[in-house]
């Protein structure tokens, strides 16, 4: 099921929260508990039965081995059962995400011919699976202790956050577990989470749908369009991905925060970041704590010699881009990210300081005061923007080889003009109809309008991205207001009558 789907937002939310709060407001806190599970059990099922008995299983092994360490005081013994989770933790993801990859990879160096398995892989299970894995660790170091099942089942499976995220820790939810005995519907925090629902909504239905269809014009024609053409398609893949990605962690706050729990925040306006270290302390915040916490650190983190460190942090990017994808151009997006972040590390490194990051507990290297003077701060703002831009040509692509052919064109193509078929792909011709029409340009033909849109689109979403507060920061200084409350109303209207092309999200895929 998605968000962005007249069944979750008219049948399944509505019901879900309105007998939440049935339950919870009696004291009936394990019935509440309950009721959530069995809706995060629907949420998941209605993508395929299958997925939702993998998911089943990995609950129940993982608790049981939670239980098992629980027993035990003797560090080897809880040693063993780690390392017995983490590795069936690892295999279930590496059956599902890796096999083929390994076995291509087999075929290519050994000339051999190994079927491939095409096995589908499950929705969320990259991040299901290393939430779980962090619960284990935790257990292990005595940050956490055995929960009650009902509350781990509902740690695993709790719908807002359960196919893409964030990564959650036990430290953030199981406390807010133990209070929803008693809790009763606060409108204004429902009011809040609405807000952000309907703006994260917005982020993923308006603007990054919208970029979504230029993007894949331009890459199923990638042989014939221009320089320009090429550089549009990488900017649009930056803005599609950035709006696509944070919209739905955006409807997730909102949904939990509607039911009265908090996430954690995972995006932090990363495109108006210094440089790449800056970058990484605002984008995909949980997954870059989960590699700090459970790879970084226990690899010695900083506290080892200079090169020692470099090479962490290159283990890190490296596992990264894996994570995200079974294929060399997603290992080489993340290399690319940690060479950067590297050299960046080491040739501003008297700048750093431990400061806390807003995400709640990761210490990191503060490089916000690298760049003093305002020009070369703008300066480094655009050329992270750039870099991160050109890597996240190799996320999109199918191949590096794909992915290199955009790049060729950028310099080799022709910057004359736009080709018709991507700006044609941003707005649909009824759409454009009412843009001429109130325009008082009925007489512009279609081919200059669509141009204009593209420009005026793009700008404006660029101009936004850099200058403007991001979602969650606006759904917490926003007031109740009557005015307030038409404009998201007016703008959950527009996204619901834009529903009609109902996509996915493209962390989905990861």
């Amino acid at each position: 099921m998605l968000f962005n789907s007249y069944i979750f937002i008219f049948i399944f939310f509505p019901m879900c929260i309105t007998g939440f709060y049935a339950l919870a407001s009696r004291n009936l806190g394990t019935a509440a508990k309950i009721w959530v599970i069995g809706f995060s059990l629907w949420f998941y099922g209605f993508f395929s039965p299958s997925y939702l008995l993998i998911m089943i299983i990995s609950i129940g092994v993982n608790y049981v081995l939670i239980v098992l360490m629980d027993r035990f005081d003797e560090k080897a013994k809880r040693r063993g059962i780690l390392i017995t989770g983490v590795t069936l933790n690892l295999l279930l993801l590496g059956y599902f995400k890796y096999l083929d990859f390994t076995i291509g990879n087999i075929n290519t160096l050994f000339g051999s011919d190994i079927p491939m398995r095409n096995i589908l892989l499950p929705l969320g299970i990259s991040f299901f699976t290393f939430q779980q894995i962090g619960y284990l660790a935790d257990i292990y170091r005595g940050d956490e202790t055995k929960p009650a099942f009902i509350d781990y089942a509902l740690f695993v499976s709790f719908f807002p956050q359960l196919v893409a995220g964030p990564i959650v820790s036990g430290r953030e939810m199981m406390p807010q577990f133990e209070t929803i005995a008693g809790r009763k519907a606060d409108p204004e925090r429902i009011g809040r989470g609405l807000t952000l629902f309907v703006l994260g909504l917005a982020k993923k239905v308006l603007i990054a749908d919208a970029f979504g269809r230029a993007v894949d014009s331009g890459y199923s024609q990638i042989a014939v369009i221009g320089g320009l053409d090429s550089f549009l398609v990488m900017i649009w893949y930056t803005l599609q991905l950035y709006y696509d990605f944070s919209g739905y962690c955006d409807m997730a706050m909102g949904l939990a925060g509607m039911l009265g729990f908090d996430l954690p925040l995972n995006f932090d306006s990363p495109y108006k970041a210094d440089n790449i270290v800056d970058f990484w302390r605002r984008w995909h915040m949980t997954l870059t704590r989960f590699f700090t916490r459970y790879v970084y650190i226990p690899l010695g983190g900083s506290r080892v010699s200079e090169r020692r460190t470099i090479v962490n942090i290159l283990i890190v990017y490296f596992l990264s881009g894996l994570w995200h994808g079974a294929g060399w151009n997603f290992v080489l997006w993340g290399m690319l990210h940690g060479v950067a972040y590297a050299v960046v590390r080491t040739g501003v490194r008297h700048h750093y300081k431990n400061v806390t990051n807003r995400n709640n507990s990761v210490t990191v290297p503060d490089t916000g005061t690298a760049t003093p003077n305002r020009a070369l701060r703008i300066l480094s703002h655009i050329a992270t923007f750039v870099y991160v831009s050109f890597a996240w040509v190799f996320f999109r692509a199918a191949s590096i080889t794909e992915a290199a052919s955009l790049i060729r064109n950028m310099f080799t193509g022709t910057w004359r003009s736009v080709n018709y078929a991507l700006a044609e792909a941003f707005v649909q011709i009824d759409e454009l109809w009412y843009v001429v029409k109130f325009s008082g340009l009925p007489s512009v033909n279609f081919a200059l309008a669509h141009n204009l849109v593209m420009i005026v689109f793009t700008l404006a979403i660029l101009v936004m991205t850099f200058a403007a507060p991001n979602a969650y920061t606006v759904s917490k200084k926003i007031r109740p207001r009557a005015i307030t409350a038409v404009l998201i109303g007016a703008l959950g209207l527009w996204c619901v009558l834009s529903l009609s092309e109902v996509s996915t999200f493209l962390y989905f895929n990861f």
